[in-house]
This record gives structure tokens, C-alpha cells and sequence, in this order.
């Protein structure tokens, strides 16, 4: 089976666009009055740079420290930062 092993072994690395998309959808489900502003990579952790959808609101940055393969570890690291619950 080492066919499979090695297929196993290549996940596929998530893309910023999916990462976005990941806190487009927390910050609407929680209502969260933010927008994303910026997002990069670095080494095994997103940085996310939001930004106040009113005037005058404080921006906020959130690093990331997850699988970078799991987008439930995305969404979960995300709720945990912006201290957002079920």
C-alpha cells in the first residue's frame, strides 16, 4: 500500500482565498461588525488583518497557529482568537 500512504501524505495546502472566505464566513454567522483587510502566511500561521465596517472602529490582527491543511482548524483557531462561541 504505498501508493496510498503517499496520496495520504499529499493534502493540499489551503490558499489565502480559502482562508478569507473561512473568516468572511465566522464574521457573518457571529455578526461580528469587521471586514477582512489583509491576510498573509508565514511559516505554520495565518495572519489575518481586520479592519471596522464603521467609522472610527479599531482594526484588529489575529495569528493563526493551526494546520494549515484543515479548514476546521482555521475556522476553530479564528472563533477562539475573536473569543466567539457556539
Amino acid at each position: 500500500m504505498p501508493g496510498l500512504a503517499g496520496a495520504l501524505r499529499i493534502l493540499p495546502v489551503m490558499e489565502r482565498c480559502d482562508v478569507e472566505r473561512i473568516a468572511d464566513s465566522v464574521l457573518r454567522e457571529y455578526g461580528v461588525p469587521l471586514k477582512v483587510a489583509r491576510i498573509a502566511l508565514a511559516d505554520a500561521e495565518w495572519t489575518i488583518a481586520f479592519a471596522g465596517t464603521f467609522p472610527g472602529a479599531p482594526a484588529l490582527e489575529v495569528k493563526l497557529r493551526c494546520e494549515r491543511r484543515s479548514p476546521y482548524h482555521v475556522r476553530e483557531s479564528l472563533k477562539r482568537s475573536l473569543a466567539l462561541s457556539d
